[in-house]
Order: C-alpha cells, then sequence, then structure tokens
C-alpha cells in the first residue's frame, strides 16, 4: 500500500462562501484517496488596501503561510485567484517562490511556470450574455468587472466585449465599472445605474458582487427580473436564495478543487498534469427575466422526458447531473444505487396497484437518501429540479387522473420531507452555535481560576471541543509573544513550545521538559494519530499586533467556520491572563513601590473585568460583584432578581450584514441594557451574544415590569438605530431573597432555563 500523501492547501478566508465551497471539494477529494490535507487560511496579499475597521488586524492570518514547507508536505495547492486575485504578477511569483521545493498547483487562476487549475471563463458567460440579448431582446447592458489585476475579471471582460461585437451591440465604456468582487462594490453599483438609468441589464462578473446589486437596487425601488435584468458568475450557495434567484454562471468550486486535489497523486507520479480547465454552465432562474422552470434545459442533461421507456433511462446522465466530478471519488456507490431504485419505483408507478405495491420501500428509500451524505455531493436546488422534473415527466406519461394524482401525492411528500430534512439540519446548526458559546464561556471562566504565579492552563483551553466537531486539537505557543504589526516583515520562528493537546474528549498538558519543538515539527508530533486520513485546519492565536502561537485542529469541513471562534475566544483568554502574568511579575519585582503596583493593579484589574467590545463587566467581572452584593450582610433578606439574556439573530446579522453590524447589534444590547437598569445595578457581557444584570428591588413579582420595561426601551433604541434588521433579545428574569449561602451560578443557572422557556415560546414550542 502506498504512502499516505500529506497535502496542502493555502486558501484566504475560509468562511467566505466561495472558499468554503473550495475547502468542501478539496476535503472531499482528499477522503477518497485517502490522503491527509492541511489546510493554511490566510487573507490577501494586498491587506493595506482593506479599510474595514473590522479586518484591521487579519493581516495576521498571512503568517500561516509560511508554516508550509516540504518537509512535511508532498504537494501544495494554492487558491491564487483568491489569495492573489488583486495583485501584480511580479507579487504572486515572489510569493510563490517561498514554497520552493514543494509541488505547487495554483488555483483559479494561471501562472506561468506552474501547473494550474482554472474555470473556462467564457462559454458559460457567453450563453449567459448572448441569452440577454437574443432571448429578452436586451440592448443596453452594462457590466460590473472585478479588479484590472485579476486574470479572471479580464478573461470575463474580454467574453462581454465579444459576445456584444457578435450580435451588433454598441460596447459604451460608461457602462462598465470596476468592482473588487466583493458585495461593496454596492455603492459604485448604484451610482452606474443612477447616471445611467436607460440600462435595461446588468452583468456581474462574479455573484458577491451582484448581492452587492441587489441591495443597491432595492434602495432604489428597482425590481430584479422586472425593471432591470440581472446575471451572476460563479453560482455561489446564496444564488439560489435571492430575491428572485439570480440567473449566473456555473463556477464550481468545489468541483475544481476535487478534481485538482483528486489528481494528486498521478500530478506527483508523471510530472505530466497539465493546465486543468474545468468547465461552466449557464443557469436560467428569475432574475434574468426567465419565470419558468427550465424543463427543456434539465431534459437535456438528464436524457429523458415522459416517452422514455423505463427500460431505456439513462442512469449514468442522472448520476452526471446530480453528482458531476464527484463521480470520480469511491465514496457515492451506495447513493447512486439508491438514486437509481429510486428512479426505476417511480417509473413503475402508474397505476393504483403498483403504487401501493412500491408506496412504503419508496418512503423508506427515500429518507435514507436526504438523510445520507447525498447533500455533500450535490446541492438541494439540483436534487429539487430532478424530482420536478421527474414528477413533470411522470405526470405527463400517464393519462389517466387517478394516476396523475398518485404521482402528485408522491412528489408531494418528498418535497416536504427534503424540506423538513433541511428545516433540521438549520436547526442542528443553531443548537451547534449555542453549544460553541457555551464551551467558549466555560472555558474563559475555568482558565482564569488558575491559582497565582501558576502556569497558564492551556489544555483547560482544549476541554469539550470535541463536542463542537473538533475531532482532535494541538495548541503551540511562541517562545515570547512576537509584536507583529502590519508594516513589518513576518519571519516565522525556527522553535515554538507545544503545550497541549485534545484527542476525542481527553486533555493533556505537555511537560515542560518537552515542549520545545521545531517549528518544521509542527505537523508531525508523536501526538498526531496515523490511524486514519486527516483533515487538520491551522489557525492564528492573536490579538492585535501581538501573536501568541498556533491552534492545529482536526475537524470536518462541515465544522470549518466554528474554528475561528474557537481561536478568538483562546486568543483573548490567552491575553488577559498574560496581562495578570505580567502583574504578578510586577508585583514580585517592584514591591518596594507600593504606588507603582496599585496603578498597575487597578490597571489589570479593569482589563480583566471589562468586556472590550461593550464597556460592561465581563464573566469574570460580573462573578465577583454580583456574590460580593448578594453576600453582604447588608443586602441579606433584601428582595433582587437576575437576568439572563441573549440576542437573537446575530448569526443573521453576521452573516448578512458583516461583523462590523454584528459587533454594533452587540453594543446596542448592552447600550439598551445600560438605560435598563441603574448605575448601582451590575450589567454585563458573559461572552458572544449572552448577558446577564443584577439589581436589588423593593417589590415582588418585579419579572412583568421588568420585561415590559425592557421591550419599550428595545423598541425605543431599535428606531433610533435605524437599521434592517431588528436588535432584540431573550431574557430569563429570577427573583430571589439575598443571603450569603446564595451560589451565583445557581442563580444564573435559573435565569437560563428561564431564558430558555421563554425561546420556546416565542418560536411556539411550549
Amino acid at each position: 500500500m502506498k504512502d499516505r500523501l500529506n497535502i496542502g492547501l493555502l486558501v484566504d478566508d475560509i468562511d467566505a462562501v466561495f472558499t468554503n465551497e473550495s475547502c468542501k471539494g478539496a476535503v472531499l477529494a482528499a477522503h477518497s484517496i485517502d490522503a491527509n490535507m492541511f489546510i493554511f487560511p490566510g487573507g490577501y496579499l494586498d491587506p493595506d488596501d482593506i479599510s474595514d475597521e473590522h479586518l484591521k488586524y487579519e493581516y495576521q492570518y498571512n503568517t500561516l503561510f509560511s508554516f508550509a514547507c516540504n518537509k512535511h508536505l508532498d504537494v501544495l495547492y494554492v487558491m491564487m485567484g483568491m489569495i492573489a486575485g488583486r495583485v501584480q504578477d511580479n507579487v504572486k511569483l515572489s510569493f510563490l517562490e517561498q514554497f520552493l521545493g514543494i509541488p505547487v498547483v495554483a488555483l483559479y487562476t494561471k501562472m506561468d511556470g506552474y501547473t494550474s487549475a482554472t474555470f473556462d471563463n467564457r462559454i458559460g458567460f457567453s450563453k449567459a450574455i448572448r441569452h440577454l440579448i437574443v432571448d429578452h431582446k436586451v440592448k443596453k447592458i452594462g457590466y460590473v468587472s472585478g479588479p484590472k489585476t485579476n486574470v479572471d475579471a479580464l478573461e470575463r471582460m474580454d467574453t462581454f466585449k465579444q459576445v456584444l461585437m457578435e450580435e451588433h451591440i454598441p460596447i459604451v465604456d460608461e457602462y462598465i465599472i470596476y468592482g473588487n468582487f466583493e458585495e461593496s462594490s454596492e455603492t459604485i453599483i448604484r451610482e452606474l445605474v443612477e447616471k445611467h438609468p436607460e440600462i435595461e441589464a446588468l452583468v456581474f462578473a462574479n455573484d458577491r458582487m451582484a448581492l452587492g446589486g441587489y441591495r443597491a437596487f432595492k434602495k432604489m425601488g428597482l425590481h430584479v427580473g422586472e425593471d432591470i435584468l440581472v446575471i451572476g458568475f460563479d453560482n455561489s450557495v446564496f444564488a439560489p436564495t435571492l430575491n428572485p434567484p439570480l440567473s449566473t454562471v456555473e463556477a464550481n468550486a468545489a468541483e475544481l478543487s476535487y478534481q485538482a486535489v483528486y489528481n494528486a497523486r498521478y500530478f506527483l507520479e508523471t510530472k505530466k498534469m497539465q493546465h486543468m480547465e474545468i468547465n461552466t454552465h449557464f443557469i436560467k432562474r428569475a432574475s434574468c427575466g426567465c419565470n419558468k422552470f427550465d424543463t427543456e434545459g434539465i431534459s437535456n442533461l438528464l436524457g429523458f422526458d415522459h416517452t422514455t421507456k423505463k427500460e431505456d433511462i439513462n442512469l449514468d446522465a442522472i448520476h452526471n447531473y446530480l453528482f458531476g466530478t464527484y463521480l470520480r471519488g469511491n465514496n457515492l456507490q451506495k447513493i447512486k444505487d439508491d438514486i437509481s431504485v429510486l428512479v426505476k419505483m417511480l417509473f413503475e408507478i402508474t397505476d393504483a396497484k403498483s403504487f401501493a405495491r412500491y408506496q412504503k420501500d419508496l418512503e423508506i428509500l427515500f429518507m435514507q437518501l436526504i438523510n445520507s451524505s447525498l447533500l455533500q455531493y450535490t446541492t438541494v436546488e439540483l436534487f429539487f429540479n430532478f424530482l420536478i422534473y421527474m414528477q413533470q415527466a411522470l405526470t405527463n406519461k400517464i393519462n389517466h387522473s387517478e394516476g396523475k394524482l398518485l404521482i402528485v401525492n408522491t412528489f408531494s411528500k418528498m418535497y416536504r420531507d427534503l424540506a423538513m430534512s433541511n428545516c433540521q439540519i438549520v436547526q442542528e446548526q443553531q443548537q451547534g452555535l449555542d453549544r460553541i458559546s457555551h464551551i467558549m464561556n466555560n472555558m474563559t471562566a475555568s482558565m482564569f481560576l488558575m491559582e497565582d504565579n501558576s502556569d497558564i492552563p492551556y489544555e483547560i483551553a482544549l476541554k469539550n471541543l470535541n463536542s463542537i466537531g473538533i475531532r482532535s486539537a494541538y495548541l503551540f505557543t511562541y517562545q515570547n509573544v512576537i509584536h507583529h504589526p502590519r508594516e513589518k516583515e513576518w519571519c516565522k520562528p525556527n522553535r515554538l513550545l507545544f503545550k497541549a493537546y485534545c484527542d476525542s474528549n481527553d486533555v493533556y498538558r505537555i511537560p515542560e521538559e518537552q515542549q520545545l519543538i521545531s517549528s518544521d515539527k509542527l505537523f508531525n508530533n508523536p501526538y498526531i494519530t496515523t490511524d486514519h486520513s486527516r483533515i487538520m485546519v491551522l489557525s492564528p492565536l492573536f490579538s492585535g499586533d501581538d501573536l501568541y502561537g498556533l491552534l492545529f485542529s482536526e475537524v470536518d469541513y462541515k465544522n470549518f467556520g466554528n474554528i475561528a471562534s474557537i481561536s478568538f475566544q483562546i486568543s483573548a483568554a490567552i491575553k488577559s491572563l498574560l496581562l495578570l502574568e505580567e502583574q504578578h511579575e510586577i508585583q514580585t519585582k517592584m514591591a518596594v513601590n507600593l504606588n507603582q503596583i496599585k496603578e498597575n493593579n487597578q490597571r489589570l484589574s479593569v482589563i480583566s473585568q471589562s468586556d472590550e467590545l461593550t464597556g460592561l463587566y465581563n464573566r469574570r467581572g460580573f462573578l465577583e460583584h454580583a456574590q460580593s452584593a448578594i453576600s453582604n450582610k447588608r443586602n441579606h433578606g433584601k428582595r433582587a432578581l437576575i437576568i439572563y439574556a441573549d440576542m437573537d439573530n446575530l448569526k443573521m446579522v453576521n452573516d448578512k450584514y458583516g461583523h462590523d453590524e454584528g459587533d454594533f447589534a452587540l453594543k446596542e444590547i448592552a447600550s439598551i441594557l445600560k438605560d435598563v437598569f441603574r448605575r448601582s445595578d451590575i450589567v454585563a457581557r458573559l461572552g458572544g451574544d449572552e448577558f446577564t444584570a443584577l439589581a436589588l428591588i423593593n417589590i415582588q413579582d418585579y419579572q412583568n415590569i421588568m420585561h415590559r420595561r425592557i421591550n419599550e426601551i428595545t423598541l425605543r433604541h431599535n428606531k433610533a438605530c435605524g437599521k434592517p434588521y431588528p436588535i432584540e433579545m431573550s431574557v430569563g428574569i429570577y427573583e430571589f431573597v439575598c443571603s450569603p449561602d446564595i451560589d451565583i451560578y445557581d442563580l444564573l443557572a435559573s435565569a437560563d432555563e428561564l431564558l430558555y422557556a421563554e425561546k420556546k415560546r416565542r418560536k411556539g414550542l411550549a
């Protein structure tokens, strides 16, 4: 048996839609060929051009690229089309020179002297643009290009101009603008359409800029698909969910990375891997003015219609439509067999008698399919299109009304089961986010319980990660905190300190005498098991300009979104604990200078007890002050209440409007709570989207008054903010009588139970 390959993958923001899909394809290919994959999620090579304050320190992610070396990687795939999509060729080549000695494959752009895998930017795009001109009689077409330095943007621009010339449509330079491949292109899109209201259609070089266009058109009162026709490029996962669904060119990021990685062993053995180009396809949806289901197009791809007999069904065409490139792997045989049986069963349902014979088996088989890994290898839209076309073909095949009704009922149940399955997936994702929040809060609290002058308990940071999809994790720190401002060139340290690791539910601290290791041993230390292929993601631990170390996590692509949150929380805890260590050192060294010690104590106490984003107490500050107030003899016998609150829809705000808006919403929740409570009350942010407060009261049954007060003040703040999304919270309120015997943790737990009861009530589940 051949040795397992070690494959490196350099990407930009792993949470970005396109990049996440690309990682998915690469991971599935790695599994298919039984290879290890090490993912380095960095950023762009032009961070100075990023004006977003939220991304001010994202350049620290680029330090990860330096850890990819030939001592542990057999081949390296680099998403050059994203990482270096906005820089000149000399910068790109200089970047790749650091990986000399590793066979490199450039993804999503062509690079001289390197094997590359790209999309065909012309065929699908030409069909899309010609569709506007020929089928919708559009004459005045605008174009939103990507950066002038991007190869794909230039090829798509050439295609746009070529089609207009062939169709004898004038090329109007004033109708062409250059965006940045991001939703933030919204402003220039609005300026273009306001300046040229005669434009009938707008073609975008990618879907993310089209998303910015949707926002601009909405503000202008224009209806996409009616007042202005829109076409994108990429077929991002959000494209069919827009209103109306976005007509676009499918450039499947997952398919490209899957094909490239699947060929890794062939590439290494033969050295003959040539430039790989992935076909693109035009997908008609409502944004281009097409409001009917594309029956003819689906029929051509599936290879059958209502005249086709069961024995003539082209199962290969159906499999290819649903799974495409993924058919090359060895993971789909069971799913392919189930699809084949499903199709044959449906073709045999022609009357009530045949329906009764297959009904139970059909229901079991369909549920087996949607509960399998089917949607890892196809999309909900493709599977839904397949079912719709099957229903139409079978309905047209049957001549009597009883049979047609059976078909309608059968497929209606399938659609319902598919929808319910998707709802369950969304619910599981939300539950996963809740688990992350609770685990991170508990982790932070536990790390702060260290005794004075003891070592930082790094192993606690890795506890319970298995419950949020982290199979194993390895935590390394630099020998000293590395101060790395943006303008300073990065130099990878030769040594790291291996502090702790977790494997399944067990966590371990590395003995001090074994901690110092070479940076080149990062990926093959003796604690990493080799009994299975591994998908590992590297992430930096940093705060601002200071780098603390690295987190190396074994995780499936479905849980990649958890990595950034985990790394951020661990980094925040390390920062605070290092400040506390600094406090201890100062106290020891400057014991003779009491005034200086007091000043440092005050400074560090404020930092360790305050939440940086909102200015409220953090978890530690709240626990100390709240327990003190409850136990105070002067408050003995007095009534009090504690609330536990969390913000509703923070993930939606982050995903749809950006993390800056998410931060704004969290600060606004804090402001609401400040207005609700008195200055003498204790208000805190526990972490993530969770808040709490403690207040002494002088009357009983104060919950209703407090609920009403929170609702009124929340409404007032929302009106003042004028945001397109609601800033709201769910609240649990628990009343009690102060006593030295009461434990603050018990009070929080009681309020938390009431919070979840309110959530259920608001969702109609109680």
